[in-house]
This record gives structure tokens, sequence and C-alpha cells, in this order.
């Protein structure tokens, strides 16, 4: 087993000795559209916005972290806002029956595990094309949420003491939110999974080379079908987070997500053809949506020109994929 642990780390090696320039666009873009930001609107580089920004990217922050770990083993997933959308729904429905809110999220977070472990299955054991299984499970889960809820959004119920789901979404502890410091959390714990870990060196050890992994005696299917578990459960995690931030789970919840969440991944330098990227860089990537977004918004630029910003910021991060893929071979 160290040999087939081994094998991965080669390549990954061998590339972090080289510095590879592409790396340094996003930070650079990044520090340049704050400072553009900031010179055409005085309300934009303040503390109330730099929080406002940190609270929009909580939510897809977590989503991501899910997402990188599926692209990194050469898989892809597009039922994340489905999963979003019903995850809060569960949550809310059960604390309305009077569920206490921690096993209500709880149970969420089960339902998203469970709908990953459908999305694995369907990829991993039916050997159904990722985008195919789930385009047709995000088909489904939104359906289902439209069906139980009747297209109607189902409010959290209003305590007279802790409201712990409430807390989670915009509560603060001191001056940081609750959502922040439970995002910086995850990812310090999905960065040591993933570099420091057997089961990170094998996400990216199956990314590279399924073939290879297979001689090397590692387990892909098994492998495969536990990360899209983990995204799933992470996936559940944003849609408790977003629950507690409006108030309420709606089948309506998380639209879009999953197209905003592949571009900030994709933006982060986690590669399309699996086997390279990072958690961290996804979160830089996250950031860097939000603070376009949040501009944007600030300027009063329509929605739909931000929509192009963004389809725009996803077509130069796939060229640069695709050139940085083009240099390795």
């Amino acid at each position: 087993m160290n040999t087939a642990l081994a094998l991965p780390d080669a390549p990954v090696a061998s590339r972090r000795r080289r510095i590879d320039p592409t790396l340094l666009v996003l930070p650079a873009a990044l520090v340049l559209m704050i400072v553009v930001f900031a010179v055409l609107s005085t309300t934009f580089f303040t503390v109330d916005n730099l929080f406002v920004i940190l609270r929009q990217s909580a939510v897809l922050g977590v989503a991501a972290i899910g997402a990188t770990m599926i692209l990194i083993a050469g898989r892809l997933d597009i039922s994340q806002g489905a999963v979003i959308a019903a995850s809060g729904i569960v949550c809310v429905s059960l604390m309305q029956a009077g569920v206490p809110a921690i096993l209500a999220m709880l149970a969420a977070v089960l339902l998203g595990a469970l709908l990953g472990l459908g999305n694995g299955v369907l990829t991993e054991g039916l050997k159904i094309p990722g985008f195919i299984a789930t385009l047709a499970t995000a088909l489904v889960i939104r359906g289902a949420a439209l069906l139980f809820t009747g297209g109607q959004s189902i409010a959290a119920p209003v305590t007279d003491g802790f409201d712990l789901l409430s807390w989670v979404g915009v509560g603060s502890i001191g001056p940081i939110p609750v959502s922040v410091l439970l995002v910086l959390i995850a990812y310090m714990v999905a960065w040591f999974v993933m570099r420091k870990t057997a089961w990170g060196m094998r996400t990216y050890a199956i990314g590279s080379s399924a073939r290879a992994s297979r001689t090397a005696g590692l387990r892909v299917r098994r492998q495969a079908i536990q990360i899209f578990v983990v995204a799933g459960a992470l996936s559940a995690v944003a849609g408790v987070l977003l629950a507690g931030r409006l108030g309420s789970g709606a089948p309506s919840n998380g639209t879009g997500a999953e197209f905003d969440i592949f571009a900030a991944v994709v933006l982060g330098g986690t590669s399309l053809f699996g086997g390279r990227g990072s958690v961290m860089r996804s979160l830089l990537g996250i950031i860097f949506l939000a603070v376009l977004s949040n501009g944007l918004v600030i300027l009063n630029v329509s929605s739909y020109v931000q929509g192009i910003a963004t389809g725009i910021v996803l077509i130069v991060a796939l060229g640069i994929d695709r050139w940085r893929a083009r240099d390795d071979d």
C-alpha cells in the first residue's frame, strides 16, 4: 500500500518545483478588482461590506470543497444546487414538526450524504457519465422539493429562546459571522485531509490515472463513491447555512449555484481533467466571484451584466486550464 500511495506524488512534486505563472493570475486579479471597486465606490472598502462579502461566500464556499474534491478525482457533479434546496427544506420542515434544531440540521446533512451516495452509485456502479447522472438526480431532487412544498417556501419556526439555525446563518461571535468561522474550519479540515492523509492522496491518484491507481491496488470505485458522499454532505451543510440566513427553506434555493461553484473551483486552478487542484485556491475563487458580484451590485450594474461577467470569468478560467493541460502534455 505504501507503494500505491507513493505513485501519484511524483507528478505533483514535479509540478511544485516549477513556478506556474497562471497561479498568480487569480490573486493579482482579485487585488486589482478590489482596488478598482474601492476607487469607484466609497462604500465598497468598508468593514461592514467586507462582512457582507464573507457571508455571501460562506454558502457556496462550503459546497465548493466537495466540488473541488470531485473534480480532483476526475468526476463531475452538477446536482449541488438541488441538494442545497432539498437539505434546507428538510431542516426547516423537521424543525416545524418539533424536532430540535441540531437534530434537524444533522438529518439534512445525512440526506445530502445519501443523495451523494446515489450519485456515486449511478456514476461508479452503473457507469453513467457524471454529467448525465447528476443532471438527472438534480431534476429529480428539485422536482421532489417542488412537489413536497407545493412550490412555496417554508418559514423556519420562530422560537422565544436560542435559535440555533438563525445563529448559524446570521449570528456572530464577536464581530465575526458564525457562518464564516464554520467555513474557515471546514477549509482547514479539508486542506489537512487532502494534503496530509492517505484518503486525500488516493483522491489525487484516481484523478491523475484511474488505470494506474487500479494497478497499484487502489479501490477506485469505492474511493470515488466516498467522494460523492462527502460532497453531498457538504452541499447539505451549505443548504442549512442558506436556510439559516434566509430564515426559510425553498425549492428555488440554490438555483444555478452549481455553475457559480464550478466557475469558482475552476477559477481556483482545479483541473477539469483530474489530479490537480487545491481547496484553498477554490476558496480564493469563491471570494473572487463574491467580490465581483458585490462590487457590481454596489455600482448598480444590472443583474444581466453580472451574469455576463461571471460567464466571461468562467471562459477565461477554462482557457487557462486548457493552456496548463497542454503545457503539461
